[in-house]
């Protein structure tokens, strides 16, 4: 009877008045995956079967790795570890074109993600991205399924190259472009004096690549706008990223392509190379970025320079997750200065306070 008493009383038991001063995992994984089904569920009303074929084989291997890992090497299973490979296999699946073989998808990623779990590490402790490395294996394997650029670098040099991409039928309008045009024209930029051809809001509402990331770039700056706000994810690496590479991209780009100066196309970067989709999911994975606030700032500002030179000017299938992996690479380096740094200021800070407050008690 006590031990029923005690048993009943211990279910009360509340952490009051204390509160959590972060999102758990749980909760952040969950509504990650969320958002991510909305550009799933977009493929699925646009009736894009090859992609979700790719990426249900992606989704299964995925999570079938992540079983074989924990059969074979850590035997431990956390609360986490499902939705996070759930979340690896969606990421994956939506950054290869839907003109890959979903058979070689299962079997090439199923024994990559495999390894690359137990070579690089499981989730934070990771210092690669797994779906970066995925997708430049698949890249490696069959480079012919990733679209190549279809401007030249003549059309590159125009100052509206995306209109030029609009115009050459590389981007199908949708039915109601022309009438959200003529609103927007009408009432929210005739207010600035500007107005907007027909073709860029499909261009962000979905701009027909056949690589589901890059589709669907209103969506992903709402997923951001409910990560960012409810504190999921940190801004200021993605924000120096965009920052830099949007600089890059508009002052320097027209120099190294003989265009007009200063008037290079952010908007073909930023919406036609998974550049916003990959700068909120993949860019600073859990583990793979600097812990503090300069470590971060020299982050974002390497990513974007880097960024830059990988990506180039928009139209890049692949240039993103090589640019992940670069900053893979450089991260570790910044993390030892990091913890230089740190020791340091113990040495100098901590320290001689400590053998103060032993002076202090042997006196």
């Amino acid at each position: 009877m006590p031990n029923f008493e005690l048993n009943k009383s211990c279910r009360k038991i509340s952490l009051n008045p204390f509160r959590f001063a972060f999102w758990s995992l749980d909760t952040i994984s969950t509504v990650t995956i969320g958002l991510l089904l909305i550009q799933v569920f977009m493929l699925v009303i646009t009736g894009s079967m090859a992609s979700l074929a790719v990426l249900l084989c992606a989704l299964l291997a995925s999570v079938l790795s992540e079983l074989i890992y924990r059969t074979l090497f850590v035997k431990v299973m956390y609360s986490h570890s499902w939705r996070i490979s759930i979340i690896q296999g969606l990421l994956t699946g939506l950054l290869l074109p839907s003109t890959y073989n979903p058979v070689a998808v299962f079997f090439i990623l199923i024994f990559a993600m495999s390894i690359f779990r137990w070579a690089f590490g499981e989730f934070a402790e990771a210092w690669a991205n797994i779906v970066a490395v995925c997708v430049i294996v698949l890249y490696l394997i069959n480079s012919s399924c990733f679209p190549p650029s279809v401007l030249s670098s003549s059309d590159l040099q125009s100052r509206n190259a995306a209109l030029i991409l609009i115009q050459n039928g590389a981007v199908a309008p949708i039915a109601s472009d022309s009438a959200i045009t003529d609103f927007l024209n009408r009432t929210i930029f005739k207010l600035v004096g500007i107005s907007i051809p027909d073709g860029y809001v499909s261009l962000l509402w979905d701009n027909g690549s056949v690589i589901p990331a890059f589709r669907f770039n209103a969506i992903t700056l709402i997923s951001s706008l409910v990560l960012f706000s409810l504190d999921f994810i940190d801004f200021l690496i993605p924000t120096l990223f965009l920052f830099v590479y949007t600089i890059l991209i508009r002052f320097v780009s027209p120099l190294i392509l003989g265009g007009i100066p200063m008037q290079g196309d952010i908007i073909l970067a930023l919406l036609t190379s998974g550049t916003l989709f990959s700068t909120l999911y993949i860019l600073q994975w859990y583990g793979t970025t600097p812990i503090n606030l300069w470590g971060k700032i020299i982050y974002g500002i390497l990513s974007g320079i880097f960024g830059f030179l990988i990506i180039g000017f928009g139209l890049s299938s692949v240039g993103y997750v090589f640019t992940v992996l670069v900053m893979n690479l450089i991260s570790p380096c910044i993390q030892i200065i990091e913890d230089k740094r740190k020791f340091s200021s113990i040495r100098k800070k901590v320290i001689p306070r400590l053998k103060k407050m032993k002076e202090f008690e042997n006196a």
